[in-house]
């Protein structure tokens, strides 16, 4: 299976077993969309200038699945963080949201991690199966780098990060292991020498503040 971004990953993550984001579950499809915009700022294809995203290269090939938030970014920029993620997930057409996991979701099927299927009540929505051996890969990631101190990268802790505030982490750690996760990037955020890290974490709860305050 070859590597994946963080935006695959967390998608991968949210899944059900049916294939599908449950419509209702606002905090999962706004982190989606949280997703879609720290990748592409932790790849450099977008910066941010105090509020506002303005793309500063081209999308790469291989990061295809992140062209409706890129094209979303290039077309208005520079454009406010709220605005990106108003349009991907609290309008009243999920025309956008529904764009990004399809084009997440087949890339996922590229590269063997999902099964797509014709599901939903009447059987003529797309769903997106979750192959178990590649949730417990991503999984076992995480363990490893937080649990295990092995050697961090952004993307995870960005993920764990997305996982907590969409409310996943307890499907995969105990809450014994959830305790240590958090006790764990507390420790990074405060160490001197991850400033990466800590731009990181900040970016998610920024990103997440910004989408508390739009949904209200």
């Amino acid at each position: 299976m070859k590597q994946l971004g963080l935006t695959q990953e967390f998608l991968l993550c949210i899944l059900g077993k049916n294939g599908k984001i449950p419509t209702l579950d606002m905090q999962k499809i706004l982190c989606t969309a949280a997703s879609g915009v720290l990748e592409l700022l932790l790849d450099g294809v977008v910066e941010l200038d105090g509020k506002k995203l303005s793309a500063v290269k081209d999308l790469p090939v291989e990061k295809g699945y992140l062209r409706p938030v890129f094209s979303f970014i290039e077309r208005k920029q520079p454009v406010k963080i709220e605005k990106v993620i108003e349009d991907f997930s609290i309008t009243f057409t999920d025309k956008n949201i529904t764009e990004l996991t399809s084009a997440i979701g087949d890339s996922l099927t590229e590269a063997g991690c999902v099964r797509k299927e014709k599901g939903g009540l009447l059987g003529g929505k797309t769903v997106y199966i979750p192959d178990a051996e590649a949730v417990d890969g991503v999984v076992q990631n995480i363990r490893a780098e937080l649990l295990e101190k092995g050697e961090l990268s952004e993307d995870i802790i960005a993920l764990t990060a997305l996982l907590h505030k969409s409310g996943d982490l307890s499907r995969y750690f105990s809450d014994y292991e959830k305790k240590d996760l958090k006790k764990r990037i507390k420790e990074i955020r405060e160490n001197p020498d991850n400033e990466e890290i800590r731009r990181v974490t900040d970016y998610v709860d920024a990103l997440f503040m910004l989408f508390l305050v739009a949904i209200s």
